[in-house]
């Protein structure tokens, strides 16, 4: 919806950016947040927490990996049509407007899915000791 105006107010690329900012730095605090009452737990620190252990029972290593590949790869095909949009227009200037449309969410997808490979990993290590 690209320059989509509500009540005076244009939502174009640079609020793409900061929207990607805040979803960014808003799941790496959420795994910050499950990873270390995961730590806290399986260190004694905390009680046993259901709805833990719940989720980290139906989410295992192999899921937060498919996961994780599949936001890398659709980030990735995102990321790629921005550079053949580039080889298109001879490797010259570009609508950034347009273009950013494009890498804005490829690098967000791209940056999601390699945190949650990386933290399915992390969490599947922090789990080994309590199974």
């Amino acid at each position: 919806m690209p320059g989509l105006t509500i009540s005076g107010v244009t939502f174009d690329a640079h609020t793409l950016l900061f929207a990607s900012l805040a979803i960014l730095l808003g799941y790496q605090s959420i795994l910050f947040a499950m990873l270390t009452k995961l730590f806290a737990i399986g260190e004694g620190l905390l009680p046993e927490d259901p709805r833990v252990t719940r989720f980290f029972n139906a989410f295992d290593l192999e899921q937060g990996l498919m996961l994780g590949a599949a936001g890398l790869f659709v980030g990735s095909m995102l990321l790629l049509g921005a550079v053949n949009q580039w080889r298109l227009a001879g490797f010259g200037h570009l609508d950034y407007a347009h273009t950013m449309r494009w890498v804005i969410p490829g690098v967000t997808l791209t940056v999601l899915g390699f945190q949650t490979v990386l933290n399915s990993f992390f969490a599947s290590i922090l789990r080994m000791r309590r199974r």
